[in-house]
Protein backbone atom coordinates (compact mmCIF):
# COMPACT_ATOMS: atom_id res chain seq x y z
CA UNK A 1 0.00 0.00 0.00
CA UNK A 2 2.61 2.53 0.58
CA UNK A 3 4.52 1.44 -1.98
CA UNK A 4 1.60 2.15 -4.34
CA UNK A 5 0.91 5.87 -2.39
CA UNK A 6 4.80 6.07 -3.58
CA UNK A 7 4.03 5.36 -7.18
CA UNK A 8 1.11 7.82 -7.40
CA UNK A 9 2.71 10.50 -5.79
CA UNK A 10 6.37 10.41 -8.46
CA UNK A 11 4.14 9.36 -11.19
CA UNK A 12 1.48 12.17 -10.19
CA UNK A 13 4.20 14.73 -9.46
CA UNK A 14 5.15 14.29 -13.53
CA UNK A 15 1.55 14.20 -14.88
CA UNK A 16 1.15 17.71 -12.90
CA UNK A 17 3.58 19.03 -14.15
CA UNK A 18 3.36 17.52 -18.01
CA UNK A 19 -0.64 18.43 -17.86
CA UNK A 20 0.56 21.98 -16.89
CA UNK A 21 2.40 22.44 -20.17
CA UNK A 22 -0.28 20.99 -22.52
CA UNK A 23 -2.81 23.05 -20.72
CA UNK A 24 -0.53 26.31 -21.66
CA UNK A 25 0.12 24.97 -25.10
CA UNK A 26 -3.28 24.99 -26.02
CA UNK A 27 -4.30 27.83 -23.96
CA UNK A 28 -1.38 30.22 -25.84
CA UNK A 29 -2.84 29.15 -29.07
CA UNK A 30 -6.38 30.89 -28.69
CA UNK A 31 -6.94 34.14 -29.79
CA UNK A 32 -5.84 36.84 -27.78
CA UNK A 33 -9.20 38.37 -26.97
CA UNK A 34 -10.58 34.92 -25.79
CA UNK A 35 -7.63 34.09 -23.49
CA UNK A 36 -8.30 37.63 -22.16
CA UNK A 37 -11.85 36.83 -21.54
CA UNK A 38 -11.83 33.23 -20.29
CA UNK A 39 -9.36 35.08 -17.68
CA UNK A 40 -11.36 37.56 -16.48
CA UNK A 41 -14.46 35.34 -16.09
CA UNK A 42 -12.01 32.69 -14.49
CA UNK A 43 -10.50 35.51 -11.99
CA UNK A 44 -14.48 36.43 -11.35
CA UNK A 45 -16.00 33.02 -10.75
CA UNK A 46 -12.70 32.09 -8.27
CA UNK A 47 -13.17 36.09 -6.48
CA UNK A 48 -17.44 35.44 -6.24
CA UNK A 49 -16.33 31.44 -4.38
CA UNK A 50 -13.92 33.08 -2.21
CA UNK A 51 -16.07 35.63 -0.89
CA UNK A 52 -18.98 32.78 -0.43
CA UNK A 53 -16.99 30.88 1.38
CA UNK A 54 -15.82 33.57 3.51
CA UNK A 55 -19.63 34.51 4.22
CA UNK A 56 -20.55 30.99 5.11
CA UNK A 57 -17.24 31.05 7.70
CA UNK A 58 -18.27 34.43 9.00
CA UNK A 59 -22.17 32.97 9.49
CA UNK A 60 -20.92 29.55 11.35
CA UNK A 61 -18.54 31.89 13.54
CA UNK A 62 -21.90 34.06 14.61
CA UNK A 63 -24.07 30.85 15.42
CA UNK A 64 -21.14 29.17 17.48
CA UNK A 65 -20.57 32.70 19.04
CA UNK A 66 -24.12 32.90 19.94
CA UNK A 67 -24.58 29.53 21.43
CA UNK A 68 -21.84 29.93 23.60
CA UNK A 69 -23.74 33.16 24.77
CA UNK A 70 -26.45 31.90 25.09
CA UNK A 71 -25.49 28.62 26.96
CA UNK A 72 -23.19 29.98 29.37
CA UNK A 73 -23.89 30.06 33.03
CA UNK A 74 -22.38 30.86 36.27
CA UNK A 75 -20.40 28.31 37.99
CA UNK A 76 -22.40 26.82 40.80
CA UNK A 77 -21.56 24.22 43.49
CA UNK A 78 -22.97 20.68 42.74
CA UNK A 79 -23.42 17.55 44.26
CA UNK A 80 -24.25 16.14 40.86
CA UNK A 81 -21.48 13.53 39.83
CA UNK A 82 -19.34 14.56 36.71
CA UNK A 83 -20.69 13.84 33.71
CA UNK A 84 -18.82 10.81 31.41
CA UNK A 85 -16.63 12.23 28.79
CA UNK A 86 -18.91 12.50 25.15
CA UNK A 87 -17.50 10.90 22.15
CA UNK A 88 -16.25 14.20 20.90
CA UNK A 89 -14.10 14.61 24.19
CA UNK A 90 -12.62 11.21 23.44
CA UNK A 91 -11.89 11.86 19.97
CA UNK A 92 -10.03 14.71 21.25
CA UNK A 93 -8.10 12.84 24.02
CA UNK A 94 -6.93 10.61 21.20
CA UNK A 95 -6.14 12.79 18.50
CA UNK A 96 -3.80 13.97 21.20
CA UNK A 97 -2.45 11.26 22.52
CA UNK A 98 -2.05 10.20 19.09
CA UNK A 99 -0.26 13.49 18.02
CA UNK A 100 2.16 12.89 21.13
CA UNK A 101 3.25 9.82 20.04
CA UNK A 102 3.94 10.81 16.85
CA UNK A 103 6.08 12.85 18.01
CA UNK A 104 8.12 11.16 19.93
CA UNK A 105 8.08 7.91 17.63
CA UNK A 106 9.14 10.85 14.44
CA UNK A 107 12.35 12.19 16.55
CA UNK A 108 13.80 8.73 17.69
CA UNK A 109 13.55 8.23 13.72
CA UNK A 110 15.21 11.20 12.99
CA UNK A 111 18.19 11.08 15.81
CA UNK A 112 18.72 7.80 13.23
CA UNK A 113 17.95 8.66 9.68
CA UNK A 114 18.50 12.72 9.26
CA UNK A 115 21.17 13.04 6.86
CA UNK A 116 23.19 15.65 8.44
CA UNK A 117 23.81 12.99 11.40
CA UNK A 118 24.45 9.91 8.94
CA UNK A 119 27.10 11.76 7.16
CA UNK A 120 28.62 13.02 10.35
CA UNK A 121 29.01 10.11 11.24
CA UNK A 122 31.35 8.66 8.53
CA UNK A 123 28.74 6.78 6.57
CA UNK A 124 29.41 5.46 3.47
CA UNK A 125 27.36 7.66 0.34
CA UNK A 126 25.20 4.88 -0.34
CA UNK A 127 24.05 4.59 3.58
CA UNK A 128 23.71 8.08 3.56
CA UNK A 129 21.06 8.05 0.93
CA UNK A 130 19.06 5.11 2.32
CA UNK A 131 19.19 6.85 5.42
CA UNK A 132 17.90 10.09 3.54
CA UNK A 133 14.97 8.67 1.76
CA UNK A 134 13.70 7.26 5.23
CA UNK A 135 14.48 10.34 6.89
CA UNK A 136 12.23 12.07 4.16
CA UNK A 137 9.19 8.87 4.31
CA UNK A 138 8.74 9.69 8.04
CA UNK A 139 8.96 13.32 7.58
CA UNK A 140 6.19 12.83 5.07
CA UNK A 141 4.34 10.56 7.43
CA UNK A 142 4.46 12.48 10.33
CA UNK A 143 2.91 15.20 8.60
CA UNK A 144 0.20 13.49 7.67
CA UNK A 145 -0.21 12.49 10.69
CA UNK A 146 0.64 8.24 10.02
CA UNK A 147 1.12 6.57 12.66
CA UNK A 148 1.80 3.54 10.89
CA UNK A 149 4.55 4.56 7.94
CA UNK A 150 6.31 5.50 10.91
CA UNK A 151 5.70 2.24 13.52
CA UNK A 152 6.79 0.46 9.95
CA UNK A 153 10.07 2.44 9.56
CA UNK A 154 11.28 2.53 12.98
CA UNK A 155 10.72 -1.44 12.41
CA UNK A 156 13.02 -1.26 9.60
CA UNK A 157 15.49 1.07 11.42
CA UNK A 158 15.54 -1.84 14.05
CA UNK A 159 14.19 0.28 16.98
CA UNK A 160 12.70 -1.07 20.39
CA UNK A 161 9.54 -0.44 20.16
CA UNK A 162 6.47 -0.97 22.51
CA UNK A 163 4.15 -3.68 21.96
CA UNK A 164 1.48 -2.74 19.62
CA UNK A 165 -2.33 -1.92 21.89
CA UNK A 166 -5.67 -1.80 21.04
CA UNK A 167 -5.32 1.46 20.73
CA UNK A 168 -2.13 1.27 18.14
CA UNK A 169 -4.44 -0.95 16.13
CA UNK A 170 -7.29 1.15 15.80
CA UNK A 171 -4.64 4.43 14.52
CA UNK A 172 -2.84 1.64 11.86
CA UNK A 173 -7.34 1.08 10.43
CA UNK A 174 -7.49 4.47 10.27
CA UNK A 175 -4.34 5.12 8.50
CA UNK A 176 -4.57 2.74 6.09
CA UNK A 177 -8.27 3.58 5.46
CA UNK A 178 -6.88 7.74 4.62
CA UNK A 179 -4.00 6.48 2.59
CA UNK A 180 -6.13 5.15 0.54
CA UNK A 181 -8.46 7.90 0.38
CA UNK A 182 -5.38 9.70 -0.89
CA UNK A 183 -4.59 6.92 -3.25
CA UNK A 184 -7.90 7.48 -5.31
CA UNK A 185 -8.05 11.69 -4.64
CA UNK A 186 -4.79 11.41 -6.62
CA UNK A 187 -6.02 8.87 -9.35
CA UNK A 188 -8.96 11.33 -9.69
CA UNK A 189 -7.31 14.11 -10.79
CA UNK A 190 -7.96 15.20 -14.26
CA UNK A 191 -4.20 15.34 -14.86
CA UNK A 192 -3.67 11.92 -13.84
CA UNK A 193 -6.45 10.01 -16.60
CA UNK A 194 -4.87 12.62 -18.58
CA UNK A 195 -0.90 11.19 -18.33
CA UNK A 196 -2.22 7.61 -18.14
CA UNK A 197 -4.82 7.65 -20.88
CA UNK A 198 -3.63 5.33 -23.89
CA UNK A 199 -5.58 7.03 -26.91
CA UNK A 200 -5.44 10.32 -28.65
CA UNK A 201 -9.12 10.75 -27.99
CA UNK A 202 -8.69 10.19 -24.05
CA UNK A 203 -6.35 12.46 -23.48
CA UNK A 204 -8.31 14.88 -25.61
CA UNK A 205 -11.38 13.79 -23.29
CA UNK A 206 -9.21 15.26 -20.29
CA UNK A 207 -8.66 18.18 -21.89
CA UNK A 208 -11.82 18.65 -22.97
CA UNK A 209 -13.13 17.94 -19.03
CA UNK A 210 -10.36 20.81 -17.69
CA UNK A 211 -11.34 23.34 -19.86
CA UNK A 212 -14.88 23.19 -19.46
CA UNK A 213 -14.41 22.69 -15.40
CA UNK A 214 -12.10 25.63 -15.31
CA UNK A 215 -13.38 27.99 -18.12
CA UNK A 216 -16.68 26.91 -18.81
CA UNK A 217 -15.38 26.76 -22.25
CA UNK A 218 -15.69 23.94 -24.96
CA UNK A 219 -11.88 24.14 -26.61
CA UNK A 220 -12.80 23.58 -30.38
CA UNK A 221 -11.16 20.75 -31.85
CA UNK A 222 -10.46 18.42 -28.90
Amino acid sequence: MHADLEYHEEVGAEAAVAFKERIHELFSALPRDVRDRLEHSHLMRVTAEAAARKDLDESEDDEAMSGAVEGSTDLIPTDIEPEEPTEEEKEIDEIKMKGSELKKLFRRIAAISHPDKVAASGASKGEVEKMEKIFKRARAAFDRENWFILYTLAVELGMDLDEESERHIHWIQQDIKNTLRIIQGLADRTYWHWFMAETEESKNGALRHYFLQIYNFEYPGL
